[in-house]
Protein backbone atom coordinates (compact mmCIF):
# COMPACT_ATOMS: atom_id res chain seq x y z
CA UNK A 1 0.00 0.00 0.00
CA UNK A 2 1.42 3.39 -0.99
CA UNK A 3 2.05 6.00 1.69
CA UNK A 4 -0.30 8.92 2.17
CA UNK A 5 1.07 12.44 1.78
CA UNK A 6 0.93 12.88 5.56
CA UNK A 7 3.02 9.73 6.08
CA UNK A 8 5.56 10.83 3.48
CA UNK A 9 6.01 14.26 5.07
CA UNK A 10 6.14 12.69 8.56
CA UNK A 11 8.98 10.43 7.38
CA UNK A 12 10.91 13.45 6.12
CA UNK A 13 10.30 15.25 9.41
CA UNK A 14 11.89 12.40 11.39
CA UNK A 15 15.19 13.18 9.68
CA UNK A 16 14.93 16.87 10.55
CA UNK A 17 14.56 17.88 6.91
CA UNK A 18 11.53 20.10 7.49
CA UNK A 19 13.19 22.56 9.81
CA UNK A 20 13.24 25.91 8.08
CA UNK A 21 13.22 29.57 8.95
CA UNK A 22 9.82 31.06 8.28
CA UNK A 23 10.39 33.89 5.75
CA UNK A 24 10.26 37.45 7.04
CA UNK A 25 7.66 38.19 4.37
CA UNK A 26 5.34 36.00 6.45
CA UNK A 27 6.29 36.72 10.06
CA UNK A 28 6.91 40.42 9.49
CA UNK A 29 3.55 41.00 7.84
CA UNK A 30 1.27 39.26 10.33
CA UNK A 31 -0.39 41.42 12.98
CA UNK A 32 2.02 42.39 15.81
CA UNK A 33 -0.07 40.56 18.41
CA UNK A 34 0.20 37.26 16.51
CA UNK A 35 2.98 34.98 17.66
CA UNK A 36 2.99 31.76 15.70
CA UNK A 37 2.55 28.74 17.92
CA UNK A 38 4.87 25.75 17.45
CA UNK A 39 2.26 23.68 15.61
CA UNK A 40 1.50 26.61 13.28
CA UNK A 41 5.21 26.85 12.51
CA UNK A 42 5.22 23.12 11.85
CA UNK A 43 2.34 23.55 9.40
CA UNK A 44 4.28 26.29 7.58
CA UNK A 45 7.46 24.19 7.53
CA UNK A 46 5.53 21.36 5.93
CA UNK A 47 4.07 23.81 3.41
CA UNK A 48 7.48 25.25 2.51
CA UNK A 49 8.94 21.78 2.06
CA UNK A 50 6.00 20.69 -0.08
CA UNK A 51 5.96 23.75 -2.30
CA UNK A 52 9.76 23.99 -2.71
CA UNK A 53 11.15 20.47 -2.45
CA UNK A 54 8.47 17.80 -2.71
CA UNK A 55 9.14 15.97 -5.96
CA UNK A 56 5.60 14.66 -6.29
CA UNK A 57 3.96 18.09 -6.16
CA UNK A 58 1.54 18.69 -9.04
CA UNK A 59 1.56 22.03 -10.83
CA UNK A 60 -1.92 22.73 -9.46
CA UNK A 61 -1.79 21.55 -5.82
CA UNK A 62 -4.91 20.55 -3.91
CA UNK A 63 -4.15 20.31 -0.19
CA UNK A 64 -6.00 19.90 3.10
CA UNK A 65 -4.95 21.25 6.49
CA UNK A 66 -6.84 19.03 8.95
CA UNK A 67 -6.57 21.03 12.18
CA UNK A 68 -8.52 21.17 15.43
CA UNK A 69 -11.18 23.79 16.03
CA UNK A 70 -9.62 26.79 17.78
CA UNK A 71 -6.08 26.04 16.61
CA UNK A 72 -5.80 29.19 14.51
CA UNK A 73 -6.47 28.00 10.99
CA UNK A 74 -7.28 31.57 9.89
CA UNK A 75 -3.81 32.73 10.98
CA UNK A 76 -2.36 29.98 8.83
CA UNK A 77 -4.51 31.11 5.90
CA UNK A 78 -3.13 34.64 6.23
CA UNK A 79 0.44 33.32 6.37
CA UNK A 80 -0.11 31.23 3.24
CA UNK A 81 -1.62 34.19 1.38
CA UNK A 82 1.51 36.22 2.17
CA UNK A 83 3.78 33.42 1.01
CA UNK A 84 1.80 32.85 -2.18
CA UNK A 85 1.90 36.56 -2.98
CA UNK A 86 5.68 36.46 -3.04
CA UNK A 87 5.39 33.45 -5.35
CA UNK A 88 3.39 35.45 -7.87
CA UNK A 89 -0.23 34.85 -6.86
CA UNK A 90 -2.46 37.93 -6.61
CA UNK A 91 -6.01 36.57 -6.69
CA UNK A 92 -7.62 34.60 -3.87
CA UNK A 93 -11.10 33.08 -3.64
CA UNK A 94 -12.21 32.55 -0.03
CA UNK A 95 -15.39 30.56 0.47
CA UNK A 96 -17.22 28.96 3.39
CA UNK A 97 -20.65 27.49 4.10
CA UNK A 98 -22.04 30.39 6.14
CA UNK A 99 -22.68 34.06 5.35
CA UNK A 100 -22.04 34.95 9.01
CA UNK A 101 -18.56 33.44 8.88
CA UNK A 102 -17.86 35.41 5.69
CA UNK A 103 -18.58 38.72 7.44
CA UNK A 104 -16.39 37.83 10.42
CA UNK A 105 -13.60 36.72 8.10
CA UNK A 106 -13.75 39.92 6.04
CA UNK A 107 -13.49 41.90 9.25
CA UNK A 108 -10.40 39.97 10.33
CA UNK A 109 -8.74 40.20 6.93
CA UNK A 110 -9.59 43.78 5.98
CA UNK A 111 -10.27 45.93 9.05
CA UNK A 112 -7.10 47.11 10.83
CA UNK A 113 -9.25 48.26 13.76
CA UNK A 114 -10.50 44.73 14.41
CA UNK A 115 -9.10 43.10 17.55
CA UNK A 116 -8.52 39.96 15.47
CA UNK A 117 -7.01 41.66 12.43
CA UNK A 118 -4.54 39.26 10.83
CA UNK A 119 -2.10 41.52 9.02
CA UNK A 120 0.45 44.15 10.02
CA UNK A 121 -0.66 47.80 9.75
CA UNK A 122 1.61 48.12 6.72
CA UNK A 123 2.25 45.01 4.61
CA UNK A 124 5.51 45.08 2.64
CA UNK A 125 6.79 42.28 0.41
CA UNK A 126 10.04 42.61 -1.54
CA UNK A 127 10.29 46.04 0.09
CA UNK A 128 7.13 47.24 -1.65
CA UNK A 129 3.81 48.17 0.00
CA UNK A 130 0.99 45.70 -0.62
CA UNK A 131 -2.70 46.50 -0.25
CA UNK A 132 -5.22 43.83 0.78
CA UNK A 133 -8.54 44.31 -0.97
CA UNK A 134 -11.94 42.68 -1.25
CA UNK A 135 -13.03 42.40 -4.89
CA UNK A 136 -16.24 41.43 -6.67
CA UNK A 137 -14.42 40.11 -9.74
CA UNK A 138 -10.82 39.40 -10.75
CA UNK A 139 -11.18 41.36 -13.99
CA UNK A 140 -9.07 44.55 -13.99
CA UNK A 141 -7.86 44.18 -10.39
CA UNK A 142 -4.71 45.81 -9.03
CA UNK A 143 -1.92 43.41 -9.96
CA UNK A 144 0.24 44.68 -7.09
CA UNK A 145 -2.41 43.99 -4.42
CA UNK A 146 -3.71 40.93 -2.62
CA UNK A 147 -7.19 40.64 -4.13
CA UNK A 148 -9.67 38.47 -2.21
CA UNK A 149 -13.17 37.54 -3.31
CA UNK A 150 -15.21 36.45 -0.28
CA UNK A 151 -18.28 34.30 -0.83
CA UNK A 152 -20.31 31.35 0.38
CA UNK A 153 -20.13 28.09 -1.51
CA UNK A 154 -23.86 28.38 -2.20
CA UNK A 155 -23.45 31.90 -3.60
CA UNK A 156 -20.47 30.86 -5.68
CA UNK A 157 -22.42 27.97 -7.20
CA UNK A 158 -25.36 30.24 -8.02
CA UNK A 159 -23.14 32.81 -9.75
CA UNK A 160 -21.43 30.13 -11.81
CA UNK A 161 -24.82 28.86 -12.96
CA UNK A 162 -26.35 32.31 -13.59
CA UNK A 163 -23.56 34.85 -14.34
CA UNK A 164 -24.22 38.54 -13.65
CA UNK A 165 -22.48 41.73 -14.67
CA UNK A 166 -19.71 42.92 -12.31
CA UNK A 167 -19.61 39.57 -10.54
CA UNK A 168 -17.13 36.73 -10.58
CA UNK A 169 -17.68 34.31 -13.49
CA UNK A 170 -16.12 31.09 -14.71
CA UNK A 171 -14.09 33.15 -17.22
CA UNK A 172 -12.25 34.79 -14.31
CA UNK A 173 -10.79 31.43 -13.44
CA UNK A 174 -9.76 30.68 -17.02
CA UNK A 175 -7.92 33.95 -17.46
CA UNK A 176 -6.21 34.31 -14.07
CA UNK A 177 -4.53 31.85 -11.77
CA UNK A 178 -6.37 31.81 -8.46
CA UNK A 179 -5.77 30.36 -5.01
CA UNK A 180 -9.02 28.88 -3.72
CA UNK A 181 -9.26 28.80 0.09
CA UNK A 182 -12.05 26.69 1.55
CA UNK A 183 -12.86 27.06 5.25
CA UNK A 184 -14.91 24.27 6.89
CA UNK A 185 -14.06 22.23 3.81
CA UNK A 186 -15.93 19.09 4.90
CA UNK A 187 -19.02 20.63 3.28
CA UNK A 188 -17.45 19.97 -0.14
CA UNK A 189 -17.51 16.19 0.02
CA UNK A 190 -21.10 15.39 -0.89
CA UNK A 191 -20.23 13.95 -4.31
CA UNK A 192 -17.49 11.83 -2.79
CA UNK A 193 -19.90 10.19 -0.33
CA UNK A 194 -21.93 7.31 -1.67
CA UNK A 195 -25.58 8.14 -2.23
CA UNK A 196 -26.77 5.89 0.58
CA UNK A 197 -24.93 8.11 3.05
CA UNK A 198 -26.88 11.22 2.02
CA UNK A 199 -30.52 12.18 2.14
CA UNK A 200 -32.14 13.09 -1.18
CA UNK A 201 -32.00 16.80 -0.29
CA UNK A 202 -28.33 16.63 0.68
CA UNK A 203 -27.43 14.83 -2.53
CA UNK A 204 -29.30 17.42 -4.59
CA UNK A 205 -27.98 20.53 -2.85
CA UNK A 206 -24.44 19.63 -1.89
CA UNK A 207 -23.24 17.55 -4.81
CA UNK A 208 -23.54 20.60 -7.04
CA UNK A 209 -21.30 22.59 -4.67
CA UNK A 210 -18.48 20.07 -4.82
CA UNK A 211 -18.84 19.91 -8.60
CA UNK A 212 -18.65 23.71 -8.90
CA UNK A 213 -15.45 23.90 -6.87
CA UNK A 214 -13.88 21.10 -8.91
CA UNK A 215 -14.83 22.84 -12.16
CA UNK A 216 -13.31 26.15 -11.05
CA UNK A 217 -10.14 24.42 -9.90
CA UNK A 218 -9.65 22.86 -13.34
CA UNK A 219 -9.97 26.13 -15.25
CA UNK A 220 -6.30 27.20 -14.98
CA UNK A 221 -3.23 24.93 -14.85
CA UNK A 222 -1.72 26.92 -11.96
CA UNK A 223 -4.78 27.21 -9.74
CA UNK A 224 -4.45 26.02 -6.15
CA UNK A 225 -7.09 24.63 -3.80
CA UNK A 226 -6.30 24.85 -0.08
CA UNK A 227 -8.88 23.32 2.24
CA UNK A 228 -9.12 23.80 6.00
CA UNK A 229 -11.35 21.86 8.37
CA UNK A 230 -11.37 20.13 11.74
CA UNK A 231 -13.93 17.53 10.81
CA UNK A 232 -13.21 15.75 7.54
CA UNK A 233 -14.82 12.29 7.67
CA UNK A 234 -11.75 10.08 7.28
CA UNK A 235 -13.79 7.14 8.50
CA UNK A 236 -15.59 7.22 5.15
CA UNK A 237 -13.67 5.06 2.69
CA UNK A 238 -14.23 7.25 -0.38
CA UNK A 239 -13.28 10.45 1.45
CA UNK A 240 -10.21 8.81 2.97
CA UNK A 241 -9.12 7.77 -0.53
CA UNK A 242 -9.82 11.25 -1.92
CA UNK A 243 -7.54 12.90 0.63
CA UNK A 244 -4.77 10.29 0.79
CA UNK A 245 -2.48 12.50 -1.31
CA UNK A 246 -3.84 15.83 -0.05
CA UNK A 247 -3.58 16.05 3.76
CA UNK A 248 -0.43 18.07 4.32
CA UNK A 249 -0.90 18.50 8.06
CA UNK A 250 -3.07 16.60 10.52
CA UNK A 251 -3.26 18.29 13.94
CA UNK A 252 -5.94 16.57 15.99
CA UNK A 253 -8.03 17.89 18.86
CA UNK A 254 -6.34 15.30 21.08
CA UNK A 255 -2.90 16.70 20.21
CA UNK A 256 -4.19 20.27 20.58
CA UNK A 257 -5.33 19.42 24.11
CA UNK A 258 -2.16 17.51 25.01
CA UNK A 259 -0.10 20.51 23.90
CA UNK A 260 -1.95 22.60 26.48
CA UNK A 261 -3.88 24.90 24.13
CA UNK A 262 -7.39 23.52 24.66
CA UNK A 263 -9.58 23.45 27.73
CA UNK A 264 -10.23 20.08 29.29
CA UNK A 265 -13.31 18.40 27.90
CA UNK A 266 -15.77 16.64 30.19
CA UNK A 267 -18.37 14.21 28.87
CA UNK A 268 -21.80 13.63 30.34
CA UNK A 269 -24.10 10.95 28.96
CA UNK A 270 -27.81 10.38 29.50
CA UNK A 271 -29.89 7.48 28.22
CA UNK A 272 -32.93 9.65 27.54
CA UNK A 273 -35.14 10.63 24.58
CA UNK A 274 -33.88 13.60 22.49
CA UNK A 275 -36.26 16.18 23.99
CA UNK A 276 -35.30 15.21 27.54
CA UNK A 277 -31.61 15.55 26.62
CA UNK A 278 -32.32 18.97 25.11
CA UNK A 279 -33.98 20.08 28.33
CA UNK A 280 -31.12 18.82 30.48
CA UNK A 281 -28.54 20.50 28.24
CA UNK A 282 -30.40 23.81 28.45
CA UNK A 283 -30.82 23.69 32.23
CA UNK A 284 -27.17 22.72 32.75
CA UNK A 285 -26.03 25.51 30.43
CA UNK A 286 -28.06 28.11 32.32
CA UNK A 287 -26.79 26.78 35.65
CA UNK A 288 -23.20 27.24 34.49
CA UNK A 289 -24.00 30.79 33.39
CA UNK A 290 -25.43 31.58 36.83
CA UNK A 291 -22.37 30.12 38.56
CA UNK A 292 -20.10 32.23 36.34
CA UNK A 293 -22.10 35.39 37.04
CA UNK A 294 -21.89 34.73 40.78
CA UNK A 295 -18.11 34.91 40.41
CA UNK A 296 -18.15 38.08 38.32
CA UNK A 297 -17.65 36.32 34.99
CA UNK A 298 -19.76 37.02 31.93
CA UNK A 299 -20.25 34.18 29.48
CA UNK A 300 -22.61 33.32 26.65
CA UNK A 301 -23.84 29.72 26.84
CA UNK A 302 -23.71 27.69 23.65
CA UNK A 303 -25.44 24.36 23.07
CA UNK A 304 -24.59 22.27 20.01
CA UNK A 305 -27.13 19.67 18.98
CA UNK A 306 -25.83 17.36 16.27
CA UNK A 307 -28.00 15.45 13.84
CA UNK A 308 -27.19 12.94 11.13
CA UNK A 309 -29.19 14.64 8.39
CA UNK A 310 -30.44 18.10 7.49
CA UNK A 311 -34.05 16.96 7.86
CA UNK A 312 -33.40 15.49 11.30
CA UNK A 313 -31.69 18.73 12.32
CA UNK A 314 -34.70 20.77 11.18
CA UNK A 315 -37.09 18.46 13.04
CA UNK A 316 -35.01 18.71 16.22
CA UNK A 317 -34.88 22.50 15.93
CA UNK A 318 -38.65 22.65 15.64
CA UNK A 319 -39.03 20.35 18.65
CA UNK A 320 -36.61 22.45 20.70
CA UNK A 321 -38.39 25.70 19.78
CA UNK A 322 -41.76 24.23 20.74
CA UNK A 323 -40.34 22.89 23.99
CA UNK A 324 -38.94 26.29 25.00
CA UNK A 325 -42.16 28.08 24.01
CA UNK A 326 -44.18 25.78 26.27
CA UNK A 327 -41.68 25.68 29.13
CA UNK A 328 -43.06 25.64 32.68
CA UNK A 329 -41.43 25.52 36.09
CA UNK A 330 -42.71 21.98 36.51
CA UNK A 331 -41.06 20.87 33.27
CA UNK A 332 -37.68 22.32 34.14
CA UNK A 333 -37.95 20.84 37.62
CA UNK A 334 -38.35 17.36 36.16
CA UNK A 335 -35.26 17.94 34.03
CA UNK A 336 -33.21 18.95 37.07
CA UNK A 337 -34.33 15.83 38.85
CA UNK A 338 -32.73 13.75 36.13
CA UNK A 339 -29.19 14.92 36.88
Amino acid sequence: MSQTLTEQIDAVAKFGMLKADIPDDITGNLAPQIELRPYQRTALERWLFYIDKYEGRPKAPHLLFHMATGSGKTVLMAALILDLYRRGYRNFLFFVNSAQIIEKTKENFLNPASAKHLFAPSVRIDDKPVDIRAVDTFDAVNTDAINIHFTTIQGLHTRMQAPKENAVTIEDFRDYKVVMISDEAHHLNAETKSKDKLTKDEAKDKASWEGTVSEIFRQHPENMLLEFTATVDLGHEAIRAKYADKILYDYSLRQFREDGYSKDIELRQADLPPEARMMQAMVLSQYRRKVAEAHGLHCKPVILMKSKTIKESADNEAAFTAMVAGLTGEGSGRAQGGF
